[in-house]
């Protein structure tokens, strides 16, 4: 980042702030204990602690942090650097729980400058537990990434996150994925029961994305469903908004097989527009609940005799049914939402013929 020359520190924009650095006579470098509204006030807060120093006035500030301030330690750092991403609700309370509950009890109090390899190893063996492996995975690459930013900003010299394989997790359970026959089933349940499901099933949607299908993302004459947004829920309140990741919007092709339900779903549905919510709630303008959605996949383990799957693992058989086709890496990954937002633009464009063809070989299987 550009960094403005001068005779004494220096100043940088941070977004729509700015920062003051300098060198002290101790040689460790401080900055303003918050970021400045404007440049002028950045420069007469240097002018400041020029003047302290030449006039042997000058203390370190914030009782002897190298930093000067709250962010040299972990815990305001690591606030303010979860307040400045552009996080998804339902992710921001995630880093929040994983931040307050695991990281910053142990760690927060420490300067940046004295997290180092040891420290981190004690605290990932000893604070997070190995029966949830998920949790830990997750806090640890979160501290992760807050020290990256950390290493880049020059706060730390090098990230001390160095444990290998730690944002690794064991399977601790093998998934066998639903058949074509079992999924087959769920045509004989109601359509509200049996189609969001399948959805998943067949075109690998989350349970969000289920939920937040509105009738225009469903093209019946292209034979495509398209995932725009998902629905989400933090402390009691529901959120509809773009998918977690680029990836997740992208265009599935629906099996030709489940075609005519789908089209005989949504023409039986009452006329609120194309905006209207595919799968919607009681009042019916909502989208499904958790509750409803849980209710309708009880239904469907039920009928199909898989009460080892989640609703989740419906994902795994849509995977694993495409895989069987003889899709390519990078059709699976569009298919799931899993490539990178430059991947799933060139497939969109350049393979319309491919998602067809992955669709169709996909309902070849529901009938043998």
């Amino acid at each position: 980042m550009a960094q403005s020359r001068r005779s004494f520190g220096g100043i940088e924009r941070r977004g729509s702030a700015f920062r003051a650095r300098y060198s002290g006579p101790d040689g460790h470098r401080y900055e303003g204990a918050s970021l400045f509204a404007a440049r002028i006030d950045a420069e007469y807060w240097l002018a400041e602690v020029h003047r302290d120093i030449m006039n042997g006035v000058w203390r370190p500030p914030y009782k002897g942090s190298a930093k000067g301030s709250e962010l040299g330690f972990l815990s305001g750092f690591a606030r303010h650097a979860l307040a400045q991403r552009d996080l998804t609700p339902r992710t921001r309370e995630e880093y929040d729980k994983l931040l307050e509950n695991l990281i910053l009890p142990t760690l927060g109090h420490l300067e940046l400058r004295f997290l180092d390899p040891d420290r981190i190893r004690r605290w990932y063996s000893t604070v997070l537990s190995e029966d949830r492996p998920t949790q830990r995975k997750h806090a640890y690459a979160l501290l992760r990434s807050i020290l990256r930013e950390a290493e880049e900003e020059g706060l730390i010299e090098r990230n001390p996150c160095r444990i290998r394989n730690a944002g690794r997790v064991r399977r601790t359970r093998d998934i066998e994925p639903a058949s074509p026959t079992e999924l087959n089933r769920l045509l004989d349940l109601p359509p509200r029961q049996g189609l969001p499901v399948l959805l998943a099933g067949w075109c690998g949607l989350r349970s969000g994305e289920v939920r937040g299908l509105r009738r225009k993302d469903i093209d019946v004459v292209e034979g495509v469903v398209h995932v725009r947004q998902a629905v989400t829920r933090t402390k009691g309140e529901t959120h509809v908004g773009p998918p977690k990741t680029a990836a997740g919007i992208r265009d599935v092709g629906i099996p030709p097989h489940l075609l005519p339900h789908v089209a005989k779903y949504v023409s039986s549905l009452p006329v609120t527009g194309r905006d209207g919510y595919l799968f919607p709630g009681h009042d019916g303008v909502s989208p499904m609940s958790e509750k409803a959605l849980r209710y309708a996949y009880d239904q469907a383990r039920l009928i199909t005799g898989r009460q080892d799957l989640t609703f989740h693992d419906m994902r795994h058989s849509a995977a694993s049914l495409a895989g069987r086709t003889g899709a390519t890496t990078a059709e699976l990954k569009a298919m799931m939402g899993h490539a990178t937002a430059g991947m799933v633009e060139r497939y969109q464009h350049a393979n319309k013929t491919a998602r067809s063809r992955l669709a169709q070989n996909m309902s070849k299987l529901a009938g043998e």
